[in-house]
């Protein structure tokens, strides 16, 4: 139990597999959620520097009294295996816009990949990709000035 939200509520349940993508499990969240999440599994692909994702297992947590959700990550990697589920991070109002939920997922989930030892996204020039909002659009940005809207990382290049 969460003592500083006792009522979290599971209502989203997805995986990530680096065979097979994003496949969401269950959802009562709104769409936005689930287009968010599908444009940040396609990212999950690229960039990943000293060790690779093989497995992701998400679940949005849904806070009734506030009206915000939070995306929890169970990572697996190659060389440590499993990680439990992390979650610490910034969530979003539950009928925010797509870029505003995936600009929260993408700090959530980069942090989540982090903690098991991975560098994702990872720049050209070294370091992280930095998930920001660039005119409203939910963007990777690197500390050249280089932006790449998150969900294209496996098109564009760096």
């Amino acid at each position: 139990m969460n003592v500083f939200f006792p009522n979290l509520e599971p209502r989203l349940r997805a995986v990530w597999t680096s065979s097979g993508g994003t496949e969401v499990l269950a959802s009562e969240m709104p769409a936005a959620w689930v287009r968010a999440l599908g444009r940040l599994g396609a990212d999950l692909h690229v960039r990943q520097y000293a060790g690779r994702v093989t497995h992701v297992e998400w679940v949005v947590q849904y806070d009734p009294d506030g009206g915000f959700a939070w995306l929890n990550s169970a990572v697996t990697t190659e060389a440590m295996g499993r990680a439990g589920f992390f979650g610490s991070g910034s969530g979003a109002q539950m009928h925010a816009d797509e870029d505003t939920i995936l600009l929260s997922m993408a700090d959530l989930v980069s942090t989540a990949v982090a903690e098991c030892g991975v560098a994702w996204p990872h720049a050209d020039g070294g370091g992280f990709l930095t998930p920001r909002s660039l005119s409203g659009v939910a963007t990777w940005s690197d500390r050249s000035g280089l932006d790449v809207p998150i969900g294209t990382l496996a098109t564009v290049g760096l």
